[in-house]
This record gives structure tokens, C-alpha cells and sequence, in this order.
């Protein structure tokens, strides 16, 4: 009887206290008090908001992304890493019911004389019945383990959509390298093409002593360099299209694509990206808009549940078993019992867990205060990088024009004999340089936009 006292006066006492026990989750005080990124205006609009359909325009491009999410081998992983999240969270709410087993035994005896030979067998035991127990969730130990599950499925599934983020972007960067690559590969046949037949101009001058043997040799080594040049980017063009093809989960292939030569020169932007980067919204989005910032915070309430789980597990249990079955011959058996266990001796092993369990949130806690940290300075340095970059283009842009004036006047001035072949030959030596360049600027723009759209969290 006083048993039975003990046992209601836990219960009673497990659901008056086990709010004091299981401590409810708070979200971290982690983005400082910035009304906007360094370098941009205070403003909600985010243009990261739009899916990725919208933000890129290329339709090849689009054609290789829809392809990549449904063949990529670390997103066919990620969502078999929440196939796996669920086969627990569902472990873990069966927890909340009673098992029961069944079981079968019998037994079987001999009989007879030596003398006479005579055997006989026959059954002497058969026991059948079945065993039921459960536990009661008096300390709220089983409700923070089910929580600490679907934290866990919910930090596979915002990783996966992490793994989805990241695999856009690097597509769309070495797409647009794949057509930065195919741009410049065409300068430098063109300025082969060109220098080649300069050649022959050169030894005519030559011949006819309006030049000498040093603009031959100097228009010979400029059109060897241009030749050199299409090897090294061919190599540049089957490494990328290599590295595309494994992202879409394929062996190395050609990789169908547009051109580059679509460019706005002045404004400096590509047509197939969305064009308005002007409003990049607020640091407190990132909570919600960057998968990886959800994956951090998912994970830390992980740990904060399986440590509200291993400080319940310090607490007794209650488990209330029960039995019934037949034996021989033909008896009907029956029992209901409770059982209170409490552990006071267990080679420290629940107390190590509770504080391995409470140094596991602190990490988790530091983990998702650096995640958010870091996802500002990713957002800001794209954010820079695109600034500048596209002051950039307007220079870069302006010196092409001259360069190419200067191309075209050298060749006036040469026929009209106020300046050598030399002098030619530097100006498109310069002019080449800087296209070469122009590209590698637009490409840097291009891919600061893509980096720009991934650190605000865009899908």
C-alpha cells in the first residue's frame, strides 16, 4: 500500500513538475542590432526572394539546373539523409505506446522399460501468452526525444535545400565561365586569324624596305602567342564542361550552351540575369531565407531537446507491465503490475550524459551564432565584389573603345606613312589584352551576382 502511495505521489508529481524539468527552446539573441548590410541602404525588399526560375534567363542554363536537382548525387544523398530523419521521428513517437510481444513454449517428455523396449513421447508443458509494458512520459523525457527527432528531420531537410542552393550557384558559375571561356577562345582565333595574314604584309614591307626583319619577328611572335593561347583554353573548356557534366550526376560530355557575347556594354550587365541588385533586403532575414542558417539553428534545438531528454532520464520511471496467456492444462493467466525504477548508481554514466549533452548545445549554439555571422560577411562581400566590379566594367568598357581608336588610327597613319607596322602591332597587342580582360571583369560581375543571390538565401 505505501508502494502504491510512493507511485501515485511521482506521478503527481511528474506532471505538476515536469515543465520545471523539460526547459522550453529560446532563439538565440545571434544577428547584431544592423539595420542593413555594410554598403547598402536599410531596406525589406530582397530580390533573393525570387526562385531561381526568375533570377536566371538563360534557357540553356535553366535546362542543365532542372536536370542537375533531379540527378546531383549529394542531393539524391541529402534526401536520403531525410528518409533516414524520418524512419527516427517515427521511432520516436512510437515510443509513446506500449510494447508487446508474444511468445510460445512446450516441452515434451519420454516414457518406457528398457526391458520391454517400449518408448512413448508426449507433451508435457505448452505455454502460450503475451507480455504488454509502458512507459509513462511523466518527466517529459519521451516528448523532448520526439522533439529532438524532428529538429533533426527538419536540419536534414534544410540541408538538403542547402545542398540544392549551393548546387545552383556553382552550375551557374561554371556555366557562365564555360561561355567566358568560349568568348575569349574566339578573340584569340580571330587575332590569330589576323596576325597570320599581317605576316606576309610584314615581309612584303620588308622586301620593299619600308620595314625591317624586327617587325617581322615581333608580328610572328604575336601571332605565336595567340596560337598558344587556344590550346590552354581548350583545356580550361573541357575542364569546365567535366565539371558541370559531374554535377548533373553524368560522365564527362559536351555541355550544350549559349553565348556570352550578349552584353550590355553599358551598363556592364549579362541579359540572361535578372538585373536589379539594388535591394538585398535586411541581416534578420537571413534567420529564414538561408537553408544553411535553418540547418544551424535545426541542430541546435536538437541538442537542446536530447539535453532536456538526458535530464529527465536522471528522474525515475514508470512503467506499467502487464501478462496473460495459457498454460497446461488449458489455465488462464493473467497480471498487472507498475513498476518504479530510479537509478542512484550507474557508474556516473547518466550524469556524463546530461553534461556531454549540455556542452553538445553550447557548440551548437556557437555553431549557429557563426553560421549567422558568417552568412552576413558572405552577403557583403558578394554584395562588394558586385559593386566594384561593375565601376569597373564602365572603365574597363571605355578603354576597349580607345584601344580599338587607337587600332584604327595606327592603320591611317600607317598608310599615310607617318608611323611603322611596330606601331600597329602594339595598339592591337593592347586592344586584344584589354577585350581578354573586359571579359574576365564581366565574368567576375557575373559571378558576384550568382554569389550575391545564393549568400541572401535565394532557392
Amino acid at each position: 500500500m505505501k508502494i502504491n502511495k510512493y507511485i501515485y505521489l511521482v506521478l503527481i508529481s511528474g506532471i505538476l513538475f515536469q515543465g520545471c524539468i523539460a526547459k522550453k527552446y529560446i532563439q538565440p539573441e545571434v544577428i547584431q542590432q544592423n539595420n542593413s548590410y555594410r554598403g547598402s541602404d536599410s531596406n525589406t525588399e530582397n530580390f533573393a526572394t525570387a526562385g531561381w526560375e526568375d533570377f536566371y534567363q538563360d534557357p540553356h542554363l535553366k535546362k542543365l539546373i532542372k536536370m542537375a536537382l533531379d540527378s546531383n548525387f549529394d542531393v539524391r544523398i541529402a534526401e536520403s539523409n531525410i528518409r533516414i530523419a524520418q524512419e527516427y521521428l517515427k521511432q520516436s513517437k512510437a515510443a509513446f505506446y506500449p510494447t508487446l510481444m508474444a511468445g510460445a513454449s512446450g516441452g515434451i517428455n519420454t516414457t518406457g522399460s528398457a526391458t520391454t523396449g517400449v518408448y512413448s513421447l508426449y507433451a508435457s508443458t505448452i505455454n502460450s501468452g503475451t507480455q504488454a509494458s509502458w512507459e509513462l512520459d511523466i518527466w517529459g523525457k519521451l516528448r523532448s526525444a520526439k522533439r529532438s527527432q524532428q529538429a533533426q528531420l527538419m536540419q536534414s531537410e534544410s540541408y538538403c535545400q542547402a545542398v540544392q542552393t549551393e548546387l545552383v550557384a556553382s552550375l551557374a558559375s561554371a556555366y557562365y565561365s564555360l561561355l567566358a571561356y568560349d568568348a575569349q577562345l574566339e578573340i584569340y582565333k580571330t587575332s590569330a586569324q589576323t596576325r597570320f595574314e599581317s605576316i606576309n604584309v610584314l615581309e612584303a614591307f620588308k622586301n620593299s624596305a619600308q620595314s625591317n626583319e624586327i617587325a617581322v619577328n615581333q608580328g610572328k611572335a604575336q601571332y605565336f602567342y595567340a596560337e598558344a593561347q587556344i590550346p590552354l583554353l581548350n583545356i580550361k573548356i573541357q575542364a569546365t564542361e567535366n565539371l558541370i557534366s559531374l554535377l548533373l550526376g553524368r560522365a564527362p560530355e559536351p555541355i550544350e550552351r549559349g553565348s556570352f557575347a550578349n552584353q550590355d556594354t553599358e551598363r556592364g550587365e549579362h541579359p540572361n540575369i535578372m538585373a536589379d541588385f539594388t535591394q538585398v533586403g535586411v541581416p534578420g532575414q537571413l534567420l529564414v531565407n538561408r537553408p544553411d542558417v535553418l540547418a544551424a539553428e535545426y541542430n541546435l534545438i536538437s541538442a537542446f531537446e536530447h539535453w532536456n531528454y538526458t535530464r529527465a532520464a536522471m528522474y525515475p520511471s514508470l512503467v506499467i507491465s502487464g501478462s496473460a496467456g495459457y498454460g497446461s492444462p488449458g489455465t488462464f493467466l493473467a497480471e498487472l503490475m507498475g513498476g518504479l525504477t530510479a537509478p542512484i548508481f550507474n557508474n556516473r554514466k547518466l550524469k556524463t550524459q546530461r553534461n556531454v549533452a549540455y556542452e553538445n548545445q553550447v557548440q551548437a549554439a556557437l555553431n549557429f551564432e557563426k553560421c549567422v555571422v558568417n552568412a552576413q560577411r558572405e552577403v557583403v562581400d558578394a554584395l562588394t565584389a558586385y559593386q566594384f566590379s561593375q565601376q569597373s566594367i564602365g572603365y574597363q568598357n571605355s578603354q576597349v573603345k580607345e584601344l580599338n581608336n587607337a587600332v584604327e588610327n595606327s592603320m591611317v597613319m600607317l598608310k599615310n606613312g607617318y608611323s611603322t607596322y611596330l606601331d600597329l602591332l602594339y595598339a592591337e597587342d593592347n586592344a586584344l589584352s584589354a577585350s581578354i580582360v573586359l571579359i574576365e571583369i564581366y565574368l567576375q560581375n557575373a559571378k558576384a551576382k550568382i554569389e550575391l543571390y545564393r549568400a541572401l538565401g535565394g532557392k
